[in-house]
């Protein structure tokens, strides 16, 4: 390296890829520390498998890597270079969920660990600016307000597991391959300021959404009532050839003789049904929506998965 250039802080753009959930996850299975170890360490590797020029690992952080960007790359022009970093950002959202699938259809393990490798998530954090490069000792360190930043970034008021944040000099500076949503937001810190950011979920959902996809009890419940109420009444309401528990082609005899049935056991069925639409609302709604991650999405939030 040039000493000269080794001096003088560069221009570059500076990308932390974090694994959401690490703590809570590696806490939560220190009794298989060896298992949830391994996880995280096969996903650390596969987001490093998808790095290319001109995009650079820093340093590994426990559960995160450090990428760099030099804007004059030898390599690669700017024009191009942001082209391909818009890309590669969107690509890491998918992969990962891939990885996270693959990783739970192989094991046959039942510890904690291995069964709850679906609540790891990914968060890319952006932000372009400036970077001293300087070694210590065999190691290349960046050093700098804006490498102070993008660390900060990391503790954010996003209300989501899984996220691209950027921060206006990073959006300015990359090109994605698609159209995506961004949501305007923003983060203060000490020392520093107000900082502006920009939002993509990769669900496709706005990020001020986020605090209310968990539906409250009362709403749970009310759901489940008015779906077990349209299935037991339909005799009433259904017209010929639509209630799917008579056949089409029953007479009118057979639908008053079924509805008749219904009339008589709905005081002993009701309290019954009450009982099972009230558990119902009463389960965790993260264990209702489990199906989803299994699932890999894509950016623009359908499922890839066929179905």
């Amino acid at each position: 390296m040039d000493p000269q250039r080794e001096n003088a802080p560069e221009a570059v753009m500076l990308i932390i890829a974090d694994i959401s959930g690490y703590t809570r996850y590696m806490t939560a299975n220190a009794k298989t520390l060896s298992h949830s170890q391994a996880i995280i360490t096969e996903l650390i590797k596969s987001i490093i498998n998808q790095i290319e020029l001109p995009l650079e690992v820093a340093k590994l952080e426990g559960d995160a890597v450090f990428l760099f960007c030099r804007k004059q790359h030898p390599a690669k022009p700017w024009p191009e270079a942001k082209q391909m970093i818009g890309a590669n950002l969107l690509t890491l959202f998918r992969m990962f969920s891939q990885k996270i699938n693959e990783l739970s259809r192989s094991t046959h393990c039942h510890c904690n660990a291995c069964a709850s490798i679906g609540s790891l998530r990914l968060k890319l954090v952006v932000h372009s600016g400036q970077a001293l490069f300087h070694r210590v000792y065999n190691f290349l360190e960046l050093a700098g307000v804006d490498v102070i930043i993008v660390h900060r970034l990391l503790k954010n008021s996003v209300e989501a597991d899984q996220y691209l944040l950027l921060t206006e000099a990073a959006r300015n500076d990359l090109e994605f391959p698609e159209q995506i949503h961004l949501t305007l937001g923003a983060e203060s810190y000490e020392d520093i300021g107000k900082i502006k950011t920009l939002i993509y979920l990769p669900g496709g959902q706005p990020a001020a959404a986020a605090a209310s996809t968990e539906p409250s009890f009362t709403s749970r419940f009310g759901r489940s009532w008015k779906l077990f109420c349209k299935l037991w009444f339909a005799p009433f309401v259904s017209r010929a050839g639509q209630f799917r528990n008579i056949s089409s082609r029953t007479g009118a005899i057979g639908r008053i003789g079924f509805a008749t049935l219904t009339v008589l056991l709905t005081p002993l069925y009701v309290p019954v049904g009450t009982l099972f639409v009230l558990i119902h609302a009463l389960r965790n709604p993260d264990k209702l929506h489990r199906h989803d991650e299994g699932h890999v999405h894509k950016t623009d939030g359908s499922c890839s998965c066929g179905r």
